[in-house]
């Protein structure tokens, strides 16, 4: 995909985890819907054959469906420190026990 899209393209737009997922769930299906007998062709294909189909295979790729979404900064959580009320204070589970 680098070599028909673009490396910066590919490498800084495009989600690895969205592009796996995507083909998990494609190879998942092709080896059930597709006979075995029917992969043979790329078998018996050479280096360069291989690469010439997987990039004619590449160029139909929409690269919009796959773009990743950069995690923004974290924004920092304002802690509002918490009051008590005064006519209630705290009471230790253990020191009404013990009156007991």
């Amino acid at each position: 995909m680098k070599s028909i899209h673009g490396i910066n393209e590919v490498s800084q737009e495009v989600s690895s985890y969205y592009l796996v997922d995507e083909i998990r769930g494609i190879y998942h299906g092709m080896m059930i819907a597709i006979p075995s007998k029917e992969w043979k062709v790329f078998e018996q294909m050479n280096l360069i054959e291989l690469t010439n189909v997987l990039q004619k295979l590449a160029t139909l790729v929409n690269l919009n469906v796959f773009l990743s979404h950069p995690r923004s900064i974290k924004k920092t959580r304002r802690r509002l420190k918490r009051t008590r009320p005064a006519k209630k204070p705290h009471v230790f589970t253990a020191k009404i026990l013990s009156q007991k």
